[in-house]
């Protein structure tokens, strides 16, 4: 049974008449929603669906969070509020964890993802409204698109806060995908090419209870100022909505700043090419590429093939398809010494690294292996020095494609012996359990130990004031 509403408009911000105007587009299967806290993001979606299930019937939706404990105080406490405020709730039936209009039957279900058992049955629902999906696995969202399907003009709808630009949504979604810009009157609300995605980017800018013209909140205007001025990371993600990197301390890379580190540096091909790897092969095998420039070490690119194509042939396969071989001035291979160790699963006197030098025989590969592993902490502070303070004039720059060697840079936490921390993390559909964290610092240490013993042997001894003079050995170890 329909009702016939009337709500005074100043209840809504610009963002809701814009989640308004997809809502019920039956080509609209996916609708993003993303931007800086104090945006109305969730408070819009909620305000939608209430009026939604005022008027429809069979008008269903499921509400998600990662973990079931967050929803108490979270989005369900948005539908209580709204309810009360604009009081209708003797409309409603309202339960632990459910919502019913008792005039159209319409109702929301919320519920935890805290185990894939939880996704089973959502089939029957309009849709399906997850929040704060940064938190979700990638591969949880996959399980949502395939269960959620039977009836026409179902979707799917992500909240979130943009936290990092090289997290699933960003990578695997947003940029894999060819959007183009609509006239609106928020930060930005772009469609895709196929006419089913649409993406809505607002920020406190855009909350007319926030800047005007119905309320200005001084305060929180003067946080986000004081944020711009002290942490400008938080400030790009908290307050403009834009996608960043945020850091939340303990991290093994202290030094590491976006900012500084991060450029768009190009193959030098009058420079040969230093590849060093992590035998690992999940969550992917991981094979880095840089250059020496003297001192300078350029990381040009990275190799992550994850499943079924983590494999050493793929990788190399991969490497010999950017880099033609006729291109390369000279190739030096590096990483783990534990990895020459003998492999029963191979020939006899093979291990990876000669595998990697029969893969890449044209190219004429020279190893450069260590006779034992570095110290985590000691070449871990080395890398920081480095970072830091540009240790005997030693530069490092990343290439801004590399996002998984950045992603590990920014978040691999340090534990508490000054070790990087190991967190293990399982893939929801394999099952296989990994290291989520720590495989391109690896890569990174035994590169800056093998490539610069004298330097690194000097840092590990303490005689950190002067500078080093550059003998003919010295040079010629850096520059070929």
């Amino acid at each position: 049974m329909k009702m016939e509403l009337r709500f005074n408009k100043k209840l809504f911000n610009n963002i809701y008449w814009e989640i308004d105007k997809w809502y019920n587009d039956t080509n609209i299967r996916y609708i993003w929603i993303y931007g800086g806290s104090s945006s109305s993001k969730s408070y819009s979606v909620v305000q939608k669906q209430i009026i939604t299930m005022l008027q429809n019937e069979n008008d269903n939706a499921l509400i998600m969070r990662k973990f079931s404990t967050d929803i108490k105080d979270s989005i369900f406490a948005d539908f209580k509020s709204i309810i009360n405020h604009w009081n209708i709730s003797h409309l409603f039936t309202i339960q632990q964890n459910f919502i019913m209009c008792n005039q159209t039957g319409s109702f929301v279900r919320f519920r935890g993802l805290d185990d894939s058992e939880k996704l089973k049955g959502i089939s029957g629902f309009k849709r399906v409204i997850l929040e704060e999906v940064t938190q979700f696995d990638e591969e949880d969202f996959k399980q949502v698109k395939k269960r959620v399907r039977g009836s026409v003009g179902q979707q799917i709808i992500g909240i979130f806060n943009p936290i990092s630009e090289l997290h699933w949504i960003k990578v695997n979604v947003f940029d894999k995908d060819i959007f183009n810009e609509l006239e609106s009157n928020i930060n930005s609300v772009k469609i895709n090419n196929d006419g089913d995605t649409i993406i809505l980017k607002t920020n406190y800018l855009d909350n007319k209870y926030i800047v005007g013209p119905y309320f200005v909140d001084k305060h929180v205007i003067a946080d986000f100022e004081k944020d711009k001025i002290n942490d400008f990371a938080y400030y790009q993600i908290y307050a403009l909505g834009e996608f960043g990197t945020l850091k939340t301390g303990g991290e093994f890379l202290k030094k590491f700043d976006a900012n500084k580190h991060i450029s768009n540096i190009e193959w030098n091909k009058e420079l040969p090419l230093h590849l060093t790897f992590d035998e690992n092969v999940n969550p992917y095998l991981t094979c880095m590429i840089f250059q020496i420039d003297g001192k300078h070490i350029k990381q040009i690119d990275e190799i992550c093939l994850e499943d079924p194509n983590n494999t050493l042939a793929d990788t190399c396969n991969e490497f010999k398809r950017r880099y033609p071989q006729n291109e390369v001035k000279g190739l030096f291979i590096t990483g783990d010494r534990t990895s020459i160790k003998q492999d029963v699963k191979l020939e006899k006197g093979q291990n990876f690294f000669t595998l990697i030098q029969q893969h890449l025989v044209d190219y004429k590969p020279r190893l450069r292996i260590g006779t034992s592993n570095p110290s985590v902490v000691v070449s871990g502070g080395f890398f920081n020095a480095i970072l830091g303070e540009n240790y005997n004039d030693m530069k490092f720059t990343v290439h801004s494609n590399c996002k998984r060697s950045i992603n590990d840079y920014i978040h691999c936490l340090e534990d508490s012996d000054g070790t990087i921390k190991k967190t293990k993390k399982t893939n929801p559909l394999t099952k296989v359990t990994y290291e989520e964290f720590g495989h391109h610092i690896d890569c990174v240490r035994y590169l800056l130990v093998n490539t610069f013993p004298i330097e690194y042997q000097q840092y590990q001894t303490g005689k950190r004031q002067g500078r080093i003079t550059m003998g003919k050995s010295s040079m010629t170890r850096h520059s070929y």
